[in-house]
């Protein structure tokens, strides 16, 4: 008997936890936030070749195994395509106030205001060349989510991933 309400204080531990209990606090953005100019993580190459028409492919990291070979792509100046096997996009990424937004309506150029009025407090904050990044994960895993670049409280950049 006691095996069993040891197991059972187990499992409700471990749900609470993996549920986001713990003591950590995240932002956890729904799934359907996580996308820039109508793409999503996880959509097809082709879907976004039927939208934007052809990118231009600016980077090939080769593998030897195809399937994992990295390609970067680019809509103009400021639209960036990743994709791993050229199948998949694993993230996009904008840089200007282009028209590309979030689904929530956030562009660059906005004030950093916005994303805690949207997304409330963010799961993860880093800086990288002189940029504040704040991200906003779907799942405390930070395997999927949000980045927004930040530099003189406006936002310089989105980001949309999905970790491969």
């Amino acid at each position: 008997m006691l095996k069993k309400i040891l197991a059972a204080i187990l499992s409700v531990s471990s749900l609470t936890f993996a549920l986001g209990g713990g003591t950590d606090s995240y932002a956890l953005v729904p799934n359907d936030a996580v996308a820039v100019g109508g793409l999503r993580p996880g959509y097809t190459m082709e879907y976004m070749e039927s939208i934007y028409g052809q990118p231009v492919l600016e980077k090939v990291k080769p593998c030897n195994l195809p399937a994992f070979s990295q390609y970067d792509y680019k809509y103009g100046d400021t639209v960036s395509i990743f994709s791993i096997g050229g199948k998949a996009i694993f993230s996009i990424k904008t840089t200007a106030n282009n028209g590309w937004s979030t689904p929530a309506g956030v562009t660059v150029g906005m004030n950093k205001s916005v994303l805690n009025d949207i997304y409330g407090k963010e799961d993860h904050i880093f800086q990288r060349n002189g940029i504040t990044y704040y991200e906003y994960y779907v799942h405390p895993s930070g395997m999927r989510g949000l980045i927004f670049g930040i530099k003189n409280n406006k936002i310089v950049s989105i980001s949309a991933y999905m970790d491969q």
